[in-house]
């Protein structure tokens, strides 16, 4: 082939490129989308199946309740679509509204809405009287550690997901039904563990496990009054009720100081196990928390 003959073909082949690239124009912008904790950026990264970024506002380590966000995370998420929330943490009673304000596109999505919310969480032991104590006019924040709530919880995700994202219907729908087909799991085997245990208690530093109770017919003592450091006059008392109660175990989440509940343990006679509810893996944590109490 002579010389000419070859610029020719690369000139069409040039040509042909410009035109593919014309036509199909700039890619479209990636949706972002935020959470306030690691399980729903588990749970918003499977349902996306990588169509989507997935923003968590609090990092792995840190206190979804008093957790103060800095300013290279506030322009990150600034950038958002969507704001997937628990709807009653310290966090997001902090900093949504500002966020929302900085971003006036941004859509919150309380995953709270419409749950069988928990009030009245922090109990306080008189004599042989239970009491419940009311604390902040907030409900119970913790509603992701009860996996009848998070399947609720996955489908608000997806269900906005869809919304925001039509385009993606086809993708989410078959991640949802995986995901809650695991989630469902999850329930299914903590019901048959703990069936045999139901009304026993527990001990928690802070309670967390409210939810994760109430599921399974179980009985949480919190050690941690109202969001305050228990005083050795509150620990006596709630020593004296974990021993009526055959407290056998007492869980600690690795935000907070051990010593006060490793004291309290070693008063009832009872053992202490680190949790992380605030985990990733939210299942296996959620599945791990379940074989320690029947331990």
């Amino acid at each position: 082939m002579n010389r000419c003959g070859k610029n020719g073909i690369l000139l069409w082949a040039l040509c042909w490129v410009l035109g593919v690239c014309a036509c199909s124009g700039p890619a479209p912008e990636r949706m972002s989308v935020a959470v306030t904790i690691p399980p729903l950026q588990n749970w918003a990264e499977q349902l996306a199946g990588g169509r989507v970024d997935v923003v968590c506002a609090v990092p792995d380590g840190g206190n979804p309740e008093s957790y103060d966000l800095p300013p290279s995370a506030m322009v990150e998420l600034s950038r958002c679509r969507l704001y997937f929330s628990c709807g009653h943490l310290g966090f997001e009673r902090t900093w949504l509204e500002t966020l929302a304000k900085n971003n006036p596109s941004l859509q919150v999505v309380d995953l709270s809405r419409g749950l069988p919310l928990l009030y009245g969480t922090h109990v306080h032991h008189h004599g042989e009287e239970e009491h419940l104590h009311h604390g902040a006019d907030y409900p119970d924040p913790h509603i992701w550690c009860s996996p009848r709530l998070a399947r609720r919880m996955v489908e608000s995700m997806y269900r906005a997901l869809v919304e925001a994202d039509s385009a993606g219907a086809t993708v989410y729908e078959a991640n949802y039904r995986r995901l809650d087909a695991e989630l469902a799991h999850v329930d299914s085997l903590l019901t048959a563990e703990l069936a045999p245990l139901a009304g026993k208690a527990f001990a928690v530093y802070h309670p967390t496990l409210s939810y994760w109770a109430a599921d399974y017919g179980l009985r949480q003592l919190a050690l941690e009054p109202d969001g305050k450091s228990p005083t050795p006059q509150y620990l006596r008392t709630m020593v004296d009720s974990a021993r009526r109660a055959g407290v056998e175990v007492v869980f600690v989440q690795r935000e907070f100081d051990p010593r006060q509940a490793e004291t309290f343990a070693r008063e009832v006679g009872c053992r202490t196990l680190m949790i992380n509810p605030l985990a990733y893996d939210w299942s296996d944590e959620i599945k791990r928390i379940a074989d320690a109490f029947v331990r």
